[in-house]
């Protein structure tokens, strides 16, 4: 078995010396490691290794492909020094000039702030007059330098023969704003008009909420997409089996010892291991009619009805809706299926009394769920939550997507505020 590039290590780079691994910068396991890295008369660059001769080889060429583009468009970017194969790792390798932030980045929260907002505008609509396309809009893919944005990483990035006509750039647009669920809308209007200005069109307050009913149903297809990978172990969110229990579970919150533990004190007891890390979750019991099915067909179904549970949380979190952070989705092959959230201060289920979170957070939360075209499929008031300021969707498998502007959604939708509004009064 071929060794794993490891920090001190100088292997031997076709024209260019030795190369000294200094730091990981960062690592996909068994996939990629990344090394700040120093060359024999003294630059810093970085070396990208893709681990794996034929498993790796399509992702390293599209990456040295873009880095090239890049390059060859004129564009801030890392120049490549080197794009072969390093025979002593069994790897393919890229190095390419270090690129090192000079102001903090990426921005923290979900909106980026006029600043760091005005320079990722002005990025794309460089980018889009040299017919660059950058399908990889991860903030972690561009750094700040010297007032630009440089480009690392070429992995997803297409080359047009002319720069981008209206309708190819106001797409790309959308799927920049797609990807950037936590981004407001009044920055979004202020973006929209911005990038006209930096390509010197026109922009019309029709043109504008055109883009923006656009975008609200990109960004529930972008949710739903990630959400959908997520429900198959991808990321964050590996999932495992210990006994008869199915488990995904984010990895950033809770370790598998500690997923498998919750896990099967579910199954036992019904309730989370009493230890000081879970106060700060809980589990909900999540009851559906394929409970009564026959045997046979009980695990696939829970299984399957468990990963449409996880699915919807991910992605009503991810549109920013009012919706516990969840943690873990346990399925047990019997037919019991577990959400575990993060816990809200003083929450309480809606059918369990306390203050009511009155007419305005119905309406605030309605009117989420309606700009993304998601309704209720079942008005049960267990499934729901308050804190006395906000309503929370306690249980979101009761919920359904559908298009915006349908005509039956909408009729849907009526009924759903209705139901909402005399759920969320004073009892």
């Amino acid at each position: 078995m071929a060794p794993t590039p490891q920090t001190g290590d100088r292997p031997e780079v076709a024209g260019l010396g030795p190369l000294a691994l200094e730091d990981c910068l960062h690592e996909y396991p068994g996939k990629r490691r990344i090394f700040r890295a120093r060359l024999a008369d003294g630059r810093v660059v970085v070396a990208k290794f893709y681990l794996g001769r034929i498993a790796q080889w399509a992702e390293w060429r599209r990456g040295a492909r873009g880095a090239r583009r890049l390059e060859a468009a004129g564009v801030p970017a890392p120049a490549l020094h080197h794009a072969g194969y390093c025979p002593q790792y069994r790897a393919w390798l890229l190095v390419l000039d270090l690129v090192e932030a000079d102001t903090p980045w990426p921005p923290p929260g979900g909106d980026p702030g006029h600043e760091a907002h005005a320079r990722l505008l002005t990025t794309l609509a460089e980018h889009h007059r040299a017919g660059v396309v950058q399908n990889d809009l991860n903030w972690l893919n561009f750094i700040p330098r010297d007032g630009k944005l440089y480009a690392i990483d070429g992995d997803r990035v297409r080359q047009r023969g002319a720069a981008l006509g209206r309708r190819a750039a106001l797409r790309h647009l959308q799927r920049l704003y797609a990807s950037k669920t936590r981004v407001p809308e009044a920055r979004i209007r202020e973006g929209f008009r911005r990038y006209h200005e930096l390509r010197g069109w026109d922009a019309s307050e029709a043109e504008l909420e055109r883009f923006l009913r656009a975008l609200r149903h990109a960004r529930v297809r972008h949710a739903r997409r990630v959400a959908h990978r997520a429900a198959r172990g991808w990321k964050h969110y590996p999932r495992f089996r210990s006994d008869d229990l199915g488990i995904i579970h984010d990895r950033r919150s809770i370790t598998r010892e500690q997923a498998g533990e919750i896990a099967r004190q579910l199954y036992a007891a019904g309730e989370l291991p009493e230890t000081p890390a879970n106060n700060e979750l809980r589990a909900r019991r999540i009851d559906a009619p394929w409970q009564t099915l026959p045997a046979l067909l009980r695990p696939a179904l829970t299984r399957r009805v468990a990963r449409r549970v996880w699915s919807h949380a991910l992605t009503l979190r991810r549109l920013g809706l009012a919706v516990p952070r969840p943690v873990a989705v346990v399925a047990a092959d019997c037919g019991m299926i577990w959400l575990v959230q993060e816990a809200i201060p003083d929450m309480h289920p809606l059918t369990d009394g306390g203050p009511p979170p009155g007419p305005e957070a119905a309406e605030t939360l309605w009117a989420g769920l309606r700009d993304y075209g998601i309704r209720f499929r079942g008005r049960d008031p267990r499934m729901l939550g308050s804190d006395g300021r906000n309503l929370w969707i306690l249980d979101p498998l009761p919920l359904a997507f559908a298009r915006p502007r349908a005509r039956g959604f909408l009729r849907a939708a009526q009924h759903d505020r209705e139901w909402l509004l005399r759920v969320g009064e004073a009892r």
